[in-house]
C-alpha cells in the first residue's frame, strides 16, 4: 500500500503516545524532543480526540528507530499498548462476543486508530490470520512499524482472552534481528523474518473463543438508538443530519476531527461551515446537539455508567461530560437519571 502523494492520512494521538512510551522503554532519555524534529506539536497530545498527519507519525517512527537503535522496539511498542491505544476499535473489540468477531471489528474500525495501514482478516478451514498492510512512505522503519502493529494486536488479544490468543506463527517483513529469540518469546511461537507479508496465524478454532464480560448486544443497541435519536431530532435530508450521523458513528473514545467529517462529505471545512450556516447552524452546534441527544438516550440505559457514556460521547474525561451536561440540561447526569426512575 503506497501513499507517497497522499497528505490527508491521519493517525490518532494515542498511537503517538504509545510510541513515545516505547521510546522511553527503549532507553531514549527524552523521547518528546523527537516530536519537534517530526514537526508534531506536543500540545496536540494533550487531547485524545486530536489526530496528526500520518506522514509526521511515520517520520517520528524513523526518528525513534534511529535514536534507540533497538531491534526490539516493535515488542516494546506492543508491551506499552492497551485497549485505549486503539480508540473506538479497542472499545468495540472489548464488547464483541467472540475473538473472531473482535478480529473483524478491528479490521472494520482500524481507521479510528489511524490510517497508517490496514488490518485484514484471512480465513480458511485450518487457520485465521491477522494481516497488516502498511502505508509505505519510503522509510526504512516501515517493516518495523508493521511488526509493532501486530505486537500491539497480540497484546490486545491476550488482554481480551488471555493465553488462548497465542499464534502458531508470526510472519514478519522486518530484517532478522540479532536477538531473534526475543521475538519467539514475545509472540510465544515460531517467528519468520524478511517475508513479503506481515501476519499472525492462529488455529481457525480460536475464532469461537468467547470474550468475558462482552456486550455486543448492548453495543448494537446503542448504535441503533443513536441513529433513531438523530433521525428523529434533526431533519433527515439536511446537511446537519448528515454531519450528526457521521459524528454519532465516530464519537466513541474521541471527538471527531472536523476535517475528517468534511472529507467524508466531499467538501472543504470552509464549505461545510458555510452550508451549515445556511441552515442556521454550525459544526459545533451540531456536535453539541448530537452529544446532548445521545446523552439523554444513553442515560436511560441502566447498564451504562456515566464514565461509559462520557467515553461513548467522545469526552476526554467524565468531568468534562458532567460540565457539558449541566450546561445543556441544568442538572448533572446522575440527577437526570434519577428523574427517569
Amino acid at each position: 500500500m503506497n501513499a507517497q502523494n497522499d497528505t490527508s492520512l491521519q493517525v490518532s494521538v494515542s498511537v503517538t503516545q504509545t510510541l513515545l512510551k516505547a521510546a522511553a522503554a527503549a532507553g531514549i532519555s527524552d523521547p518528546s524532543s523527537l516530536l519537534n524534529e517530526a514537526n508534531i506539536d506536543q500540545q496536540l497530545l494533550l487531547h485524545p480526540e486530536n489526530r496528526i498527519p500520518f506522514e509526521q507519525q511515520a517520520h517520528l517512527w524513523q526518528l525513534v528507530s534511529d535514536a534507540s537503535d533497538n531491534e526490539s522496539l516493535p515488542l516494546l511498542f506492543g508491551q506499552q499498548s492497551q485497549p485505549a491505544s486503539f480508540n473506538m476499535a479497542g472499545y468495540i473489540a472489548m464488547n464483541s462476543q467472540t475473538i473472531g468477531e473482535a478480529m473483524d471489528a478491528s479490521q472494520t474500525y482500524q481507521i479510528a486508530a489511524g490510517q497508517g495501514g490496514e488490518l485484514s482478516i484471512v480465513r480458511n478451514d485450518e487457520f485465521i490470520e491477522v494481516h497488516y498492510h502498511p502505508v509505505d512512505l519510503g522509510y526504512s522503519s516501515t517493516a518495523m512499524r508493521s511488526c509493532a502493529m501486530l505486537a500491539a494486536n497480540f497484546v490486545l488479544g491476550q488482554w481480551l482472552i488471555g493465553a488462548a490468543y497465542t499464534p502458531i506463527l508470526a510472519n514478519l517483513s522486518m530484517l532478522k534481528p540479532k536477538d531473534h529469540p526475543a521475538f519467539d518469546r514475545f509472540f510465544q511461537c515460531p517467528v519468520t523474518f524478511e517475508q513479503s507479508h506481515s501476519f499472525l496465524r492462529f488455529p481457525a478454532a480460536i475464532a469461537s473463543t468467547p470474550i468475558p464480560h462482552a456486550s455486543l448486544e448492548l453495543l448494537n443497541l446503542m448504535k441503533q438508538r443513536a441513529e433513531k435519536v438523530i433521525a428523529d431530532s434533526i431533519g433527515k435530508q439536511s446537511l446537519s443530519a448528515q454531519v450528526a450521523r457521521l459524528l454519532a458513528d465516530s464519537l466513541m473514545g474521541q471527538e471527531p476531527d472536523k476535517g475528517f467529517i468534511s472529507d467524508q462529505l466531499g467538501m472543504s471545512q470552509r464549505t461545510l461551515q458555510r452550508k451549515l450556516a445556511k441552515e442556521n447552524s454550525s459544526y459545533q452546534e451540531v456536535l453539541d446537539q448530537t452529544r446532548h441527544n445521545l446523552a439523554l438516550e444513553y442515560l436511560r440505559q441502566q447498564p451504562l455508567s456515566v464514565s461509559d457514556i462520557a467515553y461513548l460521547l467522545g469526552f476526554a474525561e467524565p468531568s468534562t461530560f458532567y460540565r457539558a451536561f449541566k450546561k445543556w440540561h441544568g442538572m448533572t447526569p446522575g440527577q437526570y437519571r434519577e428523574q427517569q426512575n
